[in-house]
């Protein structure tokens, strides 16, 4: 017996044994990554809600789920936003202080407009 090494064989089998290692290893991995995505029905819990206002004529009411709940959407008319000056001591935070309303509601008529 010789002690010629043949490197191109053993080069073959390492890449051969590398390639299959890696590709049971992420065959492997497949049920695990899949295990923390979210599931059908949580996507469908709280997917977000698109709601056509285009054609919401003041005074008017959408109400849509989100999340198993009804959200009202309301497009007021002009006399209901002056009446608000009207109720404002009758309500809790008026000027919208605390930190409940996003940095656009922070107003008398917490909409954006």
């Amino acid at each position: 017996m010789s002690n010629v090494e043949d490197t191109g064989r053993r080069r073959f089998l390492t890449t051969t044994t590398a390639v299959v290692g890696a590709t049971a290893a992420g065959v492997a991995a497949v049920p695990f990554i899949s295990a923390w995505l979210p599931s059908a029905k949580a996507k469908a819990l709280g997917a977000p809600v698109t709601i056509d206002i285009s054609k919401l004529e003041p005074g008017m009411i959408v109400k849509e789920l989100w999340r198993g709940k009804p959200v009202w959407v309301v497009r007021r008319t002009v006399s209901s936003v002056k009446a608000l000056a009207d109720i404002s001591d009758r309500l809790r935070d008026p000027e919208s202080l605390q930190d409940m309303q996003p940095n656009y509601a922070k107003n008398l008529s917490r909409s954006i407009k």
